[in-house]
C-alpha cells in the first residue's frame, strides 16, 4: 500500500521531469530560429564584403594603391566596430540609469509581489510541463534543426542572384547616401530605408529591398550597421544604416532630381 502511494505520488513528478526539456525547447525555438537567421546574414553579409575585397585587391598592381585599398578597408572595419562599442556602451549606461533612478521606486511597488509571482510562475510551468510530458509509449519530440539550403550546382544559374536591377552609379549611389544623411541631426549615417526612398522619389532602385541595398553595399566592401539611432524630424529611429565614415573616397556627384513622391502610408489608406 505505501510503495502504490509513493508511485502514485511521483508520477506528477516525472511528468514534470519529463516534460520540462520538451516545453522549453518548444518556447525557445522561435528566438533560435531567429538567432540562427541572424547569424547567417552576419555571415553572409561578411563573406560578400571578404570576397568583394579580395577581388578589388586582386585588380590592383601598384603596391601603393592596394595599400591605400587596404587601409581604406582597415578604416571602415574600425569605424563599424566603434559603432558597435557605442551601442553597447549606450545600453549600458541606459541600464545603469533605469537601475538606479527607477530600481528602488520599482522594487517598492513590485517587491511584495514577487513571492506570489514567482510561486505563480513555478505552478504554471509545472502545469505546463506536464502538460508537454511524453506519454509512456512515445519518446519526446526532437525540434530539428533547419537544414542549410543546397547549393546550386555547377552551370545551374544562382537564384539569389536574380535581385540585381538596375545599379544606381557609385556616385550617384554615394551621393544619396549622403543626402539622406543631411536630413538627421546627427548628419553621420543614412539609414537604409531612408536611403531606398529617397532613391525611388528619384527614380533610383526600382522595387529594391533592404537586403538588396545590403548586399550592393557588400560588393562595394562597405559595411552596414544593424542598429543606428539617428533623428530624422524630431523622431529618433533605429535601424540598419551606413556611416559615412565607411564610404570610400569618390568623386561627389549631383543628386538626381525628384521624379514623383514616394506615396506614404496616410496616402495609401486615403486612397
Amino acid at each position: 500500500m505505501l510503495r502504490h502511494a509513493i508511485a502514485n505520488a511521483a508520477v506528477p513528478v516525472r511528468a514534470i521531469i519529463a516534460g520540462s526539456p520538451v516545453l522549453a525547447a518548444r518556447l525557445w525555438a522561435p528566438a533560435g530560429a531567429r538567432l540562427d537567421q541572424a547569424s547567417q546574414e552576419r555571415e553572409a553579409i561578411a563573406k560578400a564584403i571578404a570576397e568583394t575585397r579580395a577581388a578589388e585587391l586582386a585588380k590592383l598592381t601598384d603596391e601603393k594603391a592596394i595599400a591605400e585599398r587596404k587601409a581604406a578597408h582597415a578604416k571602415a572595419d574600425r569605424a563599424a566596430r566603434a559603432e558597435k562599442r557605442d551601442q553597447a556602451a549606450d545600453v549600458v549606461v541606459g541600464a545603469s540609469l533605469v537601475a538606479v533612478v527607477a530600481g528602488p521606486v520599482s522594487w517598492a511597488l513590485v517587491g511584495p509581489w514577487v513571492p506570489v509571482a514567482t510561486w505563480s510562475g513555478i505552478g504554471v510551468w509545472c502545469i505546463a510541463a506536464m502538460m508537454h510530458a511524453p506519454r509512456a509509449d512515445e519518446t519526446a519530440p526532437k525540434v530539428e534543426p533547419a537544414e542549410p539550403a543546397a547549393p546550386a550546382a555547377a552551370g545551374e544559374p544562382d537564384d539569389t542572384d536574380e535581385w540585381i536591377q538596375d545599379s544606381p552609379p557609385e556616385a550617384v549611389l554615394w551621393a544619396l547616401i549622403r543626402h539622406t544623411a543631411a536630413l538627421t541631426r546627427q548628419g553621420t549615417a543614412a539609414h537604409l530605408q531612408a536611403v531606398l526612398e529617397e532613391g525611388q522619389r528619384r527614380g533610383e532602385f526600382g522595387d529594391w529591398t533592404v537586403a538588396d541595398l545590403t548586399e550592393e553595399l557588400a560588393s562595394y566592401g562597405v559595411p552596414v550597421v544593424g542598429q543606428k539611432k539617428l533623428t530624422v524630424e524630431g523622431r529618433n529611429l533605429n535601424r540598419s544604416a551606413v556611416l559615412l565614415a565607411a564610404l570610400p573616397e569618390a568623386d561627389s556627384a549631383p543628386v538626381p532630381a525628384i521624379r514623383q513622391p514616394v506615396p506614404t502610408a496616410a496616402a495609401q489608406s486615403a486612397a
